[in-house]
């Protein structure tokens, strides 16, 4: 048997290797600093030419054996055998990372020498390449220089390459400069080394993730309000926070093998800053304590120890934000909608390891990431990070927000407006304190006016955002109904069907074989068993029929005064028909009103998702209860809502009020709507969830104005 080795033309493999596989120039010339860093080189120069690209280290440099077995075998790293480097993680393994020279020139002239060793000149034009020994001009490292630029360079491109590498570089371990035409045009510093509070920034975000406890700490230091904010959120740290969350909760079903793949995914920590403009109502409205900071140009940087991957530099929403901001558009002040922050809001870096994180893996040409199970879960954990920051701002400008906190929301008297509106030409009798008073007054009506557009159009926005899903809902609705008006035509087929058959195939003397051991051995092939579960599915086809059809009459909408007691009863029987192993018990507590002003979907909505959300979330057929109390306190209706399940999963049992947000869920096929459309109804006639726990089942207190 003869043994066969691939041969490939050297042009063909600068070509694929080198100017098809780097997406940039300044890509290539980054590569090109890696490996100076991996020589454990203390010093990079760039030396960016008209003509000319030169790149310097003072690394180990290389001997004839290093460039024979290693250099031109392509595939093969000399990295594999360096351990010297005790300070810092090497970036390369796949020995692919030299053709970025072939990106940058046709011509490569690479001067090397490694300590007590002799000098080499290696060069190549992609079609030849040539080794020869000279006479040392240094004492070691290695000074690339690339001839015939692919680019043309200019100032301007070589502060790109600047800003660029700004971004990419992380480390502080080797000292990098960079110059243009001889000109020294900056030493690369990373761009987050200087970044100050109240300057660059006003609330930084840390996250780390233990794998092995699955656990993502939660880290805020915020300085985003004035100190007197205070007095306006209570209880609630507007500039500290911090809790630890388990992934396993978190993430529940949304990934097979979870605790698998948390446990495999490696230790890894981040680091965000969240900035934006507000104007100066809103500054003054909300507290805040800067206006237009100036923050870098750029998003969220994955680096791999001290360098970053290539396409997550921080131009590329590789997190999704803007996604998740057109999924959720709500405004931070929505009483119930869920705020996310902007991509231009948020920067910053995350960090993973080499050999810790080594499931995230590079991509071929190091240009990017592996988009497989591991990278998806590493960024839902950062996502939900983010997630938490979100949530706890949105708590600090709701409760600022509040009605009772508005500044001056109430159009004042203004004394001396009158008297101009009602004898205009006294103006000129007034004097100069009087005049003056009056352009206060004037000068504040137009703010007050200001404020009531912005908070128009604030409401505005909110209620788009709860049209946009409560259309979606409506649609769906909308189709349900329409199927259930054909299906209402086909009732009584519905209703008799199976016992039509059953009797026909008496009559035809099927029935007493069809029932005898023979043929009921086999579900697939038991016909009475059969029938039977297909009366008990139509029966509760019929049921659902009614209720669909029931809900959308045109009565339901109408504003009366009902007995609060009539209006409940009305909704449990109707449960009871469909569940009627479901044990319901309703209690009125003190004297009810008489009459209670409000239409019946405002109770059937506030109902019906609590007593589904019991039913669905519960596998107690037979044994689920369910117990509402109802009593009238002079103002409002207090309810108090209990079942006997399970309570809620782990992830809510230390902020229970979190399940009444947008989206959230336990079950895999669960929307999160329906606590959400609940806490929107009772927001919107006035009421409020107050309490839930789980201690034993489910609870929650709430109250509707009376």
């Amino acid at each position: 048997m003869e043994t066969l080795k691939f041969t490939i033309e050297d042009a063909q493999i600068a070509e694929l290797l080198g100017k098809q596989n780097y997406s940039s120039k300044e890509a290539a010339i980054f590569e090109l600093v890696k490996n100076c860093y991996d020589s454990g080189s203390l010093l990079c120069n760039v030396f960016i030419e008209n003509d000319c690209i030169k790149i310097e280290d003072f690394g180990c440099g290389m001997n004839e054996e290093d460039i024979k077995e290693h250099w031109m075998h392509i595939g093969k790293s000399i990295k594999a055998n360096l351990n010297v480097f005790e300070d810092r993680i090497l970036t390369g393994s796949k020995g692919v990372g030299r053709f970025a020279l072939a990106r940058l020139g046709s011509q490569v002239r690479v001067s090397t020498k490694k300590e007590f060793d002799d000098f080499f000149i290696w060069e190549t034009n992609w079609e030849i390449s040539s080794l020869e020994r000279k006479l040392p001009t240094f004492k070691k490292g290695t000074i690339i220089e690339i001839f015939g630029l692919r680019d043309h360079w200019k100032k301007k491109d070589t502060l790109n390459l600047e800003d660029f590498l700004s971004r990419v570089i992380k480390s502080e371990k080797m000292e990098i400069n960079l110059y243009f035409e001889g000109e020294l045009i900056s030493k690369i510093e990373n761009v987050f080394l200087e970044n100050i509070v109240g300057e660059n920034y006003f609330t930084k975000i840390n996250l780390a993730y233990d794998s092995l406890n699955t656990v993502l700490e939660v880290k805020i230091e915020s300085d985003e309000f004035e100190d007197d904010v205070k007095e306006f959120i209570g209880d609630c740290s507007g500039t500290y926070y911090f809790k630890k969350f388990s992934m396993v909760d978190e993430l529940h079903k949304k990934f097979s093998d979870l605790d698998l793949l948390l446990r495999d995914l490696g230790d890894f920590n981040a680091e965000l800053y969240f900035v934006f403009n507000s104007s100066r109502i809103d500054k003054e409205k909300f507290k805040y304590k800067y206006t237009n900071l100036k923050t870098p140009v750029t998003g969220i940087v994955l680096y791999r120890n001290d360098f970053s991957i290539v396409s997550f530099d921080g131009v590329k929403d590789w997190l999704n934000l803007s996604n998740r901001a057109r999924k959720s558009p709500a405004a931070a002040t929505h009483p119930t909608g869920s705020w996310r922050v902007r991509t231009n809001q948020l920067f910053g870096w995350v960090n993973i390891d080499k050999n810790e994180n080594k499931y995230i893996r590079d991509i071929s040409n190091r240009q990017g990431i592996e988009e497989d199970e591991y990278f998806k879960i590493f960024c839902e954990i950062i996502n939900f990070g983010i997630s938490r920051f979100e949530k706890y701002r949105q708590s600090i400008i709701r409760k600022i927000d509040e009605p009772s906190r508005l500044i001056d929301n109430k159009t004042q008297e203004k004394e001396l407006v009158k008297s101009f509106l009602k004898r205009p030409q006294d103006v000129v009798r007034m004097s100069q304190k009087e005049v003056i008073s009056l352009a206060t007054e004037i000068k504040d009506i137009q703010k007050e006016a200001k404020e009531q557009s912005k908070a128009r159009a604030e409401s505005e926005r909110q209620h788009k955002y709860d049209v946009r899903i409560l259309n979606v809902l409506a649609t769906q609705g909308l189709r349900a109904s329409a199927l259930g008006h054909e299906l209402y035509n086909k009732r009584s087929a519905l209703a008799s069907g199976f016992q039509d058959i059953e009797e026909a195939l008496k009559e035809y003397g099927l029935w007493d074989t069809l029932n005898s051991e023979e043929y009921t051995q086999l579900d697939f092939m038991n016909v009475p068993g059969i029938l039977s579960e297909l009366e008990e599915v139509n029966m509760k086809l019929i049921t659902f029929i009614d209720v669909i059809l029931k809900k959308i009459e045109k009565k339901n909408f109408k504003s009366s005064f009902e007995s609060l007691e009539k209006i409940i009863n009305g909704i449990f029987k109707s449960w009871k028909s469909q569940y009627n192993w479901v044990d319901f018990k309703l209690s009125l507590i003190g004297e009810m009103p008489q009459t209670y002003n409000i239409t019946n979907d405002v109770i059937e909505v506030v109902f019906d998702n609590l007593i589904l959300n019991s039913i669905q979330h519960n596998n107690l057929k037979n044994q689920l209860s369910i117990n509402v109390t109802v009593e009238f306190n002079g103002v409002n209706l207090d309810f108090k809502y209990s079942d006997n399940g399970q309570g809620l999963s782990e992830k809510y049992k230390d902020d229970p009020l979190r399940i009444l947000d947008v989206h959230e869920s336990s079950r895999e096929d669960g929307h999160g709507l329906g606590m959400w459309i609940l806490n929107n109804t009772l927001n919107m006639y006035g009421g409020k969830v107050t309490e839930i726990n789980s201690d034993d089942g489910f609870k929650i207190q709430f109250y509707l104005k009376g």
